[in-house]
Formats: C-alpha cells, sequence, structure tokens
C-alpha cells in the first residue's frame, strides 16, 4: 500500500483540467485541510456515490412510488462555508470536477439564469448572463421516480427524474427541413433532434437556414448526459430502450384521436433506441404510470391538490437556463419527445402546473437562453 504522504504529494501535484462545461479555477488552497488530515486531523467526508440504490417511497395522489439514486449530476448551489480548490480534479464527460473543502465534488459554470429570474435553494437570486456571475454547484446523486417495473412489457424498470436536471431548445432552427438518408427531417423529429443527441452523446444533423449547408454536430459527441452522469459500471445496468415515435404516442393515453382524428404526419413510424429519452405525451399521461389520464388536470384545478406532472428544477439547471415557476409548489415547463400535429416545429410539453397539451416553438429562447427544462427517462434491469 503507498504511504498516505506519497498520496498527499499526488494530490497537491494535481492541476486542473481544461475539459468539458466548465475548467477549474482557484478559488482557495484546501492544501491545508489534507496536511491537517496527514498530521492525524478528521477524514474528509467520502463524495457521494452514482450507485443505484433505493431511498424510499412517494406517495402523490394515492399512488405510491419507490425513490431511488442513480447517477450523478451537479445540482444544489454551493453552501458559503465551502470553498473549492484545483488541487484535486477529475473529468467527467462534459464537465471537469473539482474537490471542495467538505470533501464533495464540484462544477462550476457561468449563470445565464433566463428572466424572469428565480431564487436559488439558499435564497440568493440566480444572475443573468450580463452579471458575468460563476458560480459553484454540488455533483450529486439524482434522484428518479420508478414508473413502473415492467416498462412496455419488457421486464425493465422505467425511471423519470424528479427534477428539471438541464435545459435547452429542442432542435437549433425553426422551419429548416434536413434530408437524412433520403429522408426530409422536421425540425420536431425526436429522432434527429439536439435534445435526444444530448441525452445520448450522439451526433446530429443540424441546418442553419433552408439554402444552407448541412452538417453533423459533435457538441454532445461521447460527453452527453449519459456519458456524464454515469461511470462504466453504472453505463451496464442502463437498458437499450426501443423509444416509441410513432403518431399513436403523440396523443393522450385515453383518447388515440383525441384531435385531428389521431392523425400526425410529422410522428415517425421508425422507433430509436436510446439509452436515456425524453417521455411522450402518451407516456406522462398513462395511469399505470401514476400520472393522471386527463392530459388537462393540473394542480390547483379544483381537483387536484397535487400533479405528478411537475418538475422542479435544480440550482444548476436553474443557473444554466432553465424556466421555474415563481409560485410555490410549481416547477417548469419540460419537453415531451412527441411533435405537435399541427405543424413542423412545435414539440409537445408538460406546463410548470401539471397540464401537459401543450406546445412550443422547436427553438424556444428566452432573452437568447436555450429554453425548455429537460427531465430524463431511462430504463434499468430488474
Amino acid at each position: 500500500m503507498k504511504s498516505f504522504s506519497k498520496c498527499l504529494a499526488a494530490l497537491l501535484a494535481c492541476g486542473a483540467l481544461s475539459v468539458g462545461m466548465a475548467a477549474c479555477s482557484n478559488s482557495s488552497d484546501n492544501s491545508a485541510a489534507l496536511l491537517a488530515l496527514a498530521a492525524g486531523g478528521q477524514p474528509q467526508p467520502q463524495a457521494a456515490s452514482g450507485a443505484y440504490a433505493k431511498i424510499g417511497t412517494q406517495t402523490i395522489n394515492g399512488v405510491e412510488y419507490d425513490l431511488v439514486t442513480f447517477g450523478l449530476w451537479p445540482q444544489t448551489i454551493i453552501a458559503a462555508n465551502v470553498t473549492v480548490s484545483d488541487s484535486e480534479s477529475k473529468t467527467a464527460g462534459a464537465f471537469t470536477y473539482c474537490k471542495g473543502s467538505d470533501g464533495q465534488w464540484y462544477v462550476k459554470i457561468k449563470e445565464r439564469a433566463c428572466p424572469p429570474v428565480c431564487k436559488y435553494s439558499d435564497g440568493t437570486t440566480a444572475k443573468e448572463s450580463s452579471a458575468d456571475s460563476w458560480k459553484w454547484f454540488k455533483v450529486e446523486p439524482i434522484k428518479w421516480r420508478v414508473l413502473t417495473t415492467n416498462y412496455n412489457g419488457t421486464g425493465k424498470k422505467l425511471l423519470f427524474a424528479e427534477s428539471v436536471l438541464a435545459n435547452g431548445v429542442y432542435y437549433d432552427y425553426q422551419s429548416v427541413n434536413r434530408t437524412v438518408g433520403g429522408k426530409t427531417i422536421h425540425p420536431n423529429n425526436y429522432e434527429h433532434s439536439r435534445v435526444r443527441a444530448f441525452l445520448n452523446g450522439l451526433s446530429y444533423q443540424r441546418k442553419a437556414s433552408a439554402d444552407g449547408q448541412q452538417a453533423a454536430c459533435d457538441d454532445f459527441l461521447g460527453k452527453g448526459f449519459l456519458q456524464t452522469a454515469f461511470t462504466a459500471e453504472e453505463l451496464a445496468i442502463i437498458a437499450d430502450t426501443s423509444v416509441d415515435n410513432g403518431k399513436r404516442s403523440t396523443f393522450p393515453n385515453a383518447n388515440a384521436k383525441q384531435w385531428n382524428n389521431g392523425e400526425n404526419p410529422y410522428a415517425s413510424d421508425t422507433p430509436t433506441t436510446d439509452k436515456v429519452f425524453l417521455l411522450s405525451l402518451q407516456e406522462v399521461t398513462t395511469g399505470a404510470y401514476g400520472f393522471d389520464e386527463d392530459y388537462n388536470a393540473y394542480k390547483g384545478d379544483g381537483t387536484h391538490n397535487e400533479s405528478a406532472r411537475i418538475r422542479q428544477a435544480t440550482d444548476y439547471a436553474r443557473a444554466s437556463g432553465a424556466n421555474q415557476n415563481g409560485t410555490e409548489g410549481l416547477g417548469g415547463w419540460w419537453w415531451q419527445r412527441s411533435p405537435f400535429y399541427g405543424d413542423d416545429f412545435h414539440t409537445r410539453y408538460a406546463d410548470s402546473n401539471g397540464e401537459s397539451f401543450y406546445y412550443a416553438i422547436v427553438s424556444e429562447t428566452n432573452d437568447g437562453i436555450g429554453y425548455g427544462d429537460i427531465v430524463p427517462a431511462l430504463c434499468v434491469g430488474n
């Protein structure tokens, strides 16, 4: 076994890595804490684990869900008494993690909160991009709700994140078609969307204008949410899931012909095979998953005191531009994967109060910041 003094020397020699979302930079020196440990002081707390673990249950509108943690992602703003140094760092997909004085990992990003700006969990106000302000966020286990233990008859558990973890546009441009494999690809096509590329760490085809050049965008290739949130060991238990993008998935579960006689020219007959995905309109109105079958049901409608569809944004998501309703108990509006049937540049979303039939422009922005919250789903083996 290596001596502690050799390990300490290695830690103190470790420099910052300039890869990913943000590189570390010195905000304080934690070498004093390491030296105190070498002299017999109290050990640093262990950093959080992303291993799969059941942590309890939750009941919403009479439905009990299992809650689990799985994977790691920056979430809570740094506490006032914690400092971070670049003397110990590591990369995880798109991020560079730096060790805090509390023994936890942190990620630093430039604040670019969307107006109207919201507050963090510590009561401080998130800054808009014009403030040129940077903040640290603690890397923590991701909490998931188990919607079913037999997703589409596969015997797999369907996990749905309890919080908005990120934000961004569904696709970069409105009303600009692409051609892939000889087929016309509309802006609200999920298979070739920016959000799917982000979730799975894929390349996707992008075209800025009708007469512009089409090219592959590799912004997320190998460093999307999937590769950032999970280690190789954790990735091994995430299933390859066949994701339905057909017209049935774009209408409420209770009524396949709710609108337009059930026809959707922008739906795709081709399922995608994904590790991580967005839920469809059909899925977020499925009673077997604990969601209200009424797409129009929402918290405060006179019948519902809660909504299983409400998702609140983490501090990290708020800093990076996620929308978050300022009313207590409400959340942000988050993308579904279902294209709207009426045109090729709108996609469905769930509202901050739990309603689930609205639609937004795929390239929606707020003050120039990509808008629309992202709540991942994935499947694991039982």
